[in-house]
């Protein structure tokens, strides 16, 4: 029996250190959105993250397939309780698949510089809307659900993290990130482009962007996504195809914020990547000057077809969007120490786009901690930020400054949308980003004491 788990195990590494480890994902992928078939990739992605937790002691081999089936899961972001029926059937599993993987490869876990920092968090989201919110509401499960996961989940995953990641690896941990977070801004390239496809009589009779209840979110991924070009392209220009094809794919999905912040994001990695990669400005020089034309046409005379009914119909949720600031405003004013509550439901009301299985978010990440934690959750978010910004510029002369590129675009989309206050994929991607940064600065701070 051991040895036939000694022989699963090298089976297990050999798969996920493969050069086709991700590609065949991404495959699996693009299999569901062309034959519609996304409950079996779901399936299988969970079944391959199970298997790893379980013959693999290398946390980062479930990051790919748990994003996968969180990206996959988009198929059902029109109510996102059509899910609820098979969840126990997932996340049974998947918990004791991951129990055994911390028993039986434990490390002893490491505070780290962030440990206390999202204590603060946890505490504060936990105390927000004490004396406030109705019992009913605070234990309701999706209410219970982001309390936890937006705090403890991750204080949990970061300590989980940070126990692992000083173990001797054959791979460089943040090239394998970038890996993976590009691999996940293709999958969401891939629904785009399929949602095209299959609707594109319509686009061409309508004229303009085809409506995406999922867009927001898929652009909060792709924003997080598209700076990893800046690292692998070291390794080929060919990268920046895929980072093109996530541009376009944030233009179709009919995201303001994606064509905002996209086009904010596009500009600052073009000029990351010409500056940190002398060797091929000329290659850039055209590139960039071919984008620059395209741009100026796109901008003149497609754009304002495509996003025309965008901006006259987003008058509705623009209007919501104001509400939710001054309800926001108001709540902390009543409740300034520990606000009404991440799960309380009295400005639901408002929000006309409701997505059954979500709370009340404030599309505006100061209104949110604000109105749901208060002062103590405003301490607690401002130390947590302070810290990240504090590593990311201890890194600004290394490859893991990208990340901060990626940082910068999950925030601007968070002053209009959801954003980081949803666990996962986008609280949970940043908690293990900054914990590689985190021991990249340790590396960086290590190799200098030994120069000296």
């Amino acid at each position: 029996m051991e040895t036939a788990f000694r022989k699963t195990q090298n089976i297990a590494s050999r798969i996920f250190n493969s050069r086709y480890y991700l590609p065949a994902m991404l495959a699996l992928a693009l299999f569901g959105v062309v034959f519609d078939a996304a409950f079996l990739c779901l399936c299988i992605y969970l079944l391959l993250c199970e298997f790893m937790l379980i013959f693999c002691d290398d946390l980062m081999s479930i990051f790919a397939p748990v994003i996968f089936t969180l990206e996959t899961a988009v198929q059902y972001y029109k109510d996102l309780t059509v899910l609820t029926q098979y969840m126990w059937y997932a996340i049974v599993p998947v918990s004791l698949a991951l129990i055994f993987n911390i028993i039986y490869y434990r490390r002893p876990f490491t505070k780290g510089r962030y440990t206390y920092s999202y204590l603060a968090v946890s505490l504060a989201l936990i105390l927000g809307g004490i004396g406030v919110i109705p019992a009913h509401e605070y234990f309701e499960p999706m209410g219970l659900y982001y309390t936890l996961a937006l705090g403890i989940g991750q204080f949990i995953l970061y300590m989980l993290f940070r126990s692992r990641i000083t173990n001797c690896r054959d791979y460089d941990r943040i090239e394998r990130v970038a890996e993976t977070l590009y691999a996940a801004g293709l999958v969401f390239v891939i629904v785009i482009f399929g949602i095209y496809i299959e609707n594109f009589a319509k686009f061409i009779e309508k004229g303009g962007v085809l409506f995406i209840k999922s867009r927001n979110y898929m652009t909060s991924v792709l924003l997080m996504s598209l700076p990893m070009t800046c690292i692998l392209v070291k390794r080929s220009d060919l990268y920046l195809i895929g980072g093109a094809l996530m541009y376009a794919a944030m233009l179709l999905s009919g995201s303001r914020s994606g064509l905002l912040f996209g086009t904010v994001l596009l500009v600052l990695c073009a000029v990351y990547i010409y500056i940190t990669n002398p060797k091929s400005r000329r290659l850039y020089n055209w590139l960039f000057g071919i984008a620059a034309v395209a741009g100026c046409v796109l901008a003149a005379v497609y754009l304002p077809k495509l996003y025309g009914a965008r901006f006259d119909g987003g008058k509705v949720g623009d209007k919501t969007r104001v509400e939710f600031i001054k309800r926001g405003i108001s709540n902390f004013l009543a409740h300034p120490v520990f606000g009404i509550g991440v799960a309380n439901t009295k400005d639901l009301s408002i929000f006309k786009a409701f997505i059954p299985g979500c709370i009340t978010f404030y599309h505006n990440i100061v209104i949110q901690i604000m109105s749901s934690t208060g002062l103590v959750g405003v301490a607690a978010f401002a130390w947590q930020f302070i810290l990240r910004a504090g590593d990311l510029l201890k890194n600004r002369k290394n490859r893991a400054f990208v990340f901060a590129l990626s940082y910068l675009g999950i925030l601007m989309m968070s002053f209009t949308n959801p954003g980081i206050f949803c666990p996962f994929p986008e609280a949970g991607l940043l908690t293990l980003i900054f914990t590689v940064v985190e021991n990249n600065t340790l590396d960086e701070g290590n190799n200098m004491e030994e120069e000296k």
